[in-house]
């Protein structure tokens, strides 16, 4: 393409930078430019394309495959084994995929803030239903993604491609160039070959259909500038090309000639910026007759693409390396010089913005030049202002002139030294400081008052303002004569200096006034105070706040402007911004209030070099929240939220950088918050970006970490680290109580082995008296025990044997004694008494000796598996014999369970259950003997239907001082001894026994036993 037009394009390449240099209208863009070549990282300088993912990550198509900026670092991204390395395009789709196109394929960029993959996402040159050689894409509004190769073009739709044979006359020349695509706002899709051929889309019949148009040029790229307006690159220039709402070219407009454009992109509505083959990057205006300059201080001429990146810079894609271009903050080149000494800048009647050199006053025009106002005064100008229709003008030589309109009305010898403010009042009076004295001058008589009295016969006055009501305020000097006030009843200065609750220096000085609403900003020699009824207090501004600041202004957004040796300073809410030279200030030397905002809320500032202007809007652009690395080999990204660990007394180092580029112009602090903290000092990172964390005691801390891109940028949210820091092993609490033990024990060893004798004997004399007091204490528990048993025993033998044995006794004595006269019947009668009494004697006896075997130990567990189905169903047969004496039914319900038991033990329960059981029952009533079968036991419950018992007896049932005795429904006598004894038997075999029961209503009786599992 280079060899096209070769001298044509080099005749208008001088002829363009003539003209801009002396006749251009246009008033060009001023960038800061930086550079990524080999000299800075990028090892392949031949870049096609460039392209930001949706997680700020940059990526560049060269000869030599994708290259991702990551950390400040080209990484190139891994190819399939055999893949071509020539790549030519990236492009970002509307959701946000990122594809890169290259000779054999077209791929997808997976993203990752760690390592970006690539992966085939159309296999290309496999067939001749394939692209070959795939040269652009395109996505239409449909979302269909649209691809060109060196003649064809295919549609992506649903995961399938589709091809659109082309006529051979569109075949292209270029190994870059092939169709270029237009869509207008209603659809209608239009291609241009690189020969200038037209086609639009017919969606119904799903062909491209050829136009009666053709440029007859090479094309190379488009712009859409409009609904249905583009701007195309041709080989003779860029044409204008308008469409109708049917998709036909109804206009055609070569608006720049010998332009060959390889791409655009838009600067502002009206600026577009043009990369050209071999002409540079130029800049058009489209408002000022389609005017084209070039773009300042651009170092190469072939540019092969633009890309406009998520915070407002320009990455331009070169033979020799990317390019980034960021549009600076203040602009100060008109057409006319812009070199003077500015000494002051005011603000007339009509809204315009003035400003004076030592020589000249001057006014900008809107054609971008400077033109000189007629002012004719002696000496060197100081300062100017401009109000209703006067003009007031001093000197150095302290003259002051005054004007109405074009006309001289006084010149004024003021006073020996320079005039430095002026201040209009009304149309009659103005306020003057000269030489550091305050004047009242009448602006009809030219009569002049001097105050010099009114402080002390003091030079010590630097400058004057109003408020909203019209109260004079002057600056001063001095920590108790900074600031006055005019009482303009009295015709007397006030001094209303406050004490000030800040550290200063007794020699300074109040340089510039700014007031707003009823608070007063004055920028003063040691930093930027704040001015209110109640207090004085000097304004945070970071590291400049004690900064001497000689101007100082507000913008509608409330922001506040200073300037100081450093530069043009920001201050908006909390944020605080620093414009230096690379942010378009022609010089940091700036005369004392030298800024101003004018009626368009632009900002104006005089400097040693020149005036400098700026827009000011709401927006400031965010920096992106900080990223944070590992500083080691693995070179670790750090999430946010994530918890890092660490050890006390140990160095952590972390690198810091930021998604936005250049990372010289990044600037980072962060800050250190140990548990529940709030505040924390912001401490500067090095110049390296690394964070160097040492001497942290044991505990929880949370890292912030921000940032601030140069010029017109906010800091970042921040990034937050969590920081586990454990204690070194050896200052551990458990290390340091293993010492601690480790330490006692040696201790007690020492102790030990030094009265081991005297430790022995006390040991065994210790035992000995142990043993004697267990022993006592055991015989003391055996009596006890033994005097219950005895008290119970001897009350059971008082009150139950007697009956029986008085009942034996007795009918014996009749039968001995009185056989002869009974009859046989009622011998038989008195023989079974004797039986009954003598057996329940005998049932009693027997309960009674279990229960003291059990008491004395003597009575030995024999556990042993067996199924208690069976010994159930034996005490059932048994007991059902029994109760059909009283005309009791006995049921049983029970499976098979293998128990873990004495069988003797639980059979002796089972027994004397269902003994009480048919004891308290009532004829025709019926008992149940039932057995549940849960997880680890067996539940084994006996139920009755007979008297049951009252709340009071069943809480003294199993109680051994509460055993009763109690007679069944018929009679039968009982000592309450075998519930004693069920009660000792179930529970040493691990089980437990209670009961539930009714009065009237009957009872049930329940115990459970181990389970087998």
């Amino acid at each position: 393409m280079i060899k096209i037009y070769p001298l044509s394009a080099y005749v208008f390449l001088i002829l363009l930078m003539i003209s801009n240099s002396f006749s251009s209208e246009a008033q060009r863009t001023n960038f800061r430019i930086y550079q990524y070549n080999k000299e800075n990282k990028l090892n392949e300088e031949l870049v096609k394309s460039t392209q930001q993912d949706s997680l700020g990550t940059f990526y560049f198509a060269t000869d030599d495959g994708v290259l991702a900026l990551q950390n400040d670092n080209f990484t190139p991204l891994a190819l399939p084994e055999g893949k071509s390395t020539y790549f030519k395009e990236l492009f970002k789709r509307r959701n946000g995929d990122l594809l890169a196109v290259s000779d054999d394929a077209i791929y997808e960029i997976n993203s990752s803030l760690k390592k970006a993959e690539m992966k085939v996402f159309i296999e290309c040159n496999t067939d001749t239903l394939t692209p070959k050689y795939p040269k652009h894409l395109f996505e239409d509004q449909k979302n269909d993604l649209w691809i060109s190769d060196y003649i064809h073009l295919y549609r992506y739709q649903g995961g399938a491609v589709e091809k659109y044979s082309m006529d051979v006359k569109n075949q292209s020349s270029s190994y870059a160039r092939s169709f270029q695509f237009l869509e207008c706002d209603n659809g209608n899709l239009i291609v241009i070959s690189q020969k200038g051929w037209f086609y639009k889309f017919d969606a119904q019949k799903n062909v491209f259909k050829e136009l009666k148009f053709n440029l007859d040029l090479i094309v190379h790229s488009f712009f859409k500038i409009g609904a249905n307006e583009f701007l195309v690159g041709t080989s003779q220039g860029v044409v204008k090309i308008t469409f109708d709402t049917q998709g036909k070219v109804i206009q055609k407009d070569v608006i720049i000639p010998n332009i060959v454009a390889s791409c655009f992109q838009r600067i502002s509505a009206s600026k577009i910026m043009i990369g050209t083959w071999f002409q540079g990057l130029l800049e058009l205006d489209m408002a000022d007759k389609n005017s084209v300059s070039n773009v300042g201080g651009f170092p190469y001429l072939t540019i092969n693409d633009i890309f406009l990146g998520d915070y407002g810079k320009y990455w331009v894609s070169t033979n020799s390396g990317a390019v980034v271009l960021e549009e600076k903050f203040f602009s100060y080149e008109f057409n006319s010089s812009n070199a003077e000494y500015i000494t002051s800048i005011s603000l007339a009647a009509s809204g315009e913005v003035n400003f004076s050199g030592q020589n000249n006053v001057y006014r900008p025009t809107k054609q971008g030049d400077i033109e000189s106002l007629d002012f004719p005064f002696e000496g060197t100008l100081t300062v100017f202002k401009n109000k209703y229709d006067l003009t007031l003008l001093g000197t150095e030589q302290g003259i002051l002139s005054i004007f109405k309109g074009e006309n001289l009305l006084f010149n004024i010898s003021l006073c020996e030294a320079a005039i430095t403010s002026i201040l209009i009042f009304s149309e009659e009076v103005a306020w003057i400081v000269g030489n550091k004295d305050l004047f009242k001058v009448n602006l009809v008589t030219g009569e002049v008052k001097s105050y010099l009295d009114s402080f002390q016969g003091l030079h010590i006055v630097q400058d004057i303002c109003l408020d909203s009501k019209q109260n004079l305020y002057i600056g001063g000097e001095f920590t108790h004569s900074y600031l006055f006030k005019y009482d303009s009843v009295k015709d007397e200065i006030i001094n209303i200096s406050k004490p000030l609750s800040f550290p200063i220096s007794e020699d300074f000085w109040v340089i510039d006034f700014e007031m707003v609403k009823d608070v007063l900003y004055m920028g003063t020699s040691e930093g930027l105070l704040k001015y209110t009824e109640n207090l004085v207090e000097r304004v945070d501004l970071g590291e400049l706040t004690t900064n001497e600041f000689n101007s100082v202004a507000i913008d509608n957004q409330n922001s506040i402007w200073l300037t100081t040796s450093n530069g043009v300073v920001r201050k908006r809410k909390e944020d605080i911004s620093l414009f230096t030279l690379d942010q378009g200030l022609p010089s940091k030397t700036f005369i004392n209030r030298s800024l101003l905002v004018d009626s368009n809320n632009y900002l104006w500032v005089g400097t040693s070099n020149g005036i400098a202007f700026a827009p000011i809007s709401d927006s400031i652009l965010p920096t992106p929240i900080p990223l944070v690395y590992m500083a080691d080999k693995d070179r670790e990204l750090v999430y946010q939220n994530s918890t890092v660990p660490m050890e006390a007394k140990s160095m952590l180092l972390l690198d810091v950088t930021a998604s936005i580029y250049p990372q010289k112009q990044n600037k980072f602090q962060f800050c250190t918050v140990q548990g529940t903290e709030e505040k924390a000092e912001w401490k500067e990172l090095t110049a390296k970006n690394q964070i160097l964390l040492s001497g942290l005691k044991a505990g929880k801390y949370k890292i912030c970490i921000r940032g601030k891109h140069e010029g017109n940028y906010s800091w970042s949210e921040h990034r937050i680290i969590k920081l586990s820091v454990k204690q070194v092993w050896y200052l551990r609490w458990y290390t340091i109580l293993g010492e601690l033990l480790l330490v006692l024990f040696l201790i007690y060893l020492t102790n030990e082995y030094s009265k081991k004798r005297t430790k022995k004997n006390l040991l065994a004399l210790e035992k000995l008296v142990s043993d004697r007091t267990f022993q006592l204490q055991n015989v003391n528990q055996s009596l006890s025990t033994a005097n219950i048993a005895k008290d119970k025993f001897l009350s059971i033998i008082a009150h139950d044997l007697r009956n029986p044995f008085n009942a034996i006794r007795g009918f014996s004595s009749i039968l001995l004694n009185d056989s002869d006269i009974l009859s046989e019947e009622e011998k038989n009668e008195l023989i079974e008494t004797i039986y009954r009494s003598s057996d329940d004697t005998y049932k009693l006896l027997e309960s009674l000796l279990e229960w003291a075997n059990v008491q004395k130990g003597n009575f030995k567990l024999n556990a042993e598996e067996f199924d208690l189905k069976l010994l159930l169903e034996k005490n059932l047969g048994v007991h059902k014999s029994l109760g059909s004496l009283k005309e009791l039914e006995v049921f049983g319900n029970f499976e098979s369970a293998v128990v873990l038991a004495d069988k003797a033990m639980i059979d002796t329960v089972i027994r004397n259950i269902m003994s009480n059981a048919i004891k308290f029952s009532f004829p025709g009533q019926t008992i149940t003997l039932s057995a549940t079968i849960l997880k680890d036991k067996v539940v084994v419950e006996i139920k009755d239907q007979g008297v049951g018992m009252t709340d009071k007896q069943l809480k003294q049932l199993f109680k051994f001082d509460k055993v009763f005795t109690s007679e069944g429904t018929a009679n039968e006598t009982g000592t309450g001894f075998g519930l004693m004894l069920s009660k000792e038997f179930v529970e040493l075999n691990g089980g437990e026994i209670w009961a539930e029961s009714e009065k009237d209503k009957g009872t049930s009786f329940f115990f459970s036993i181990p389970k087998i599992k």
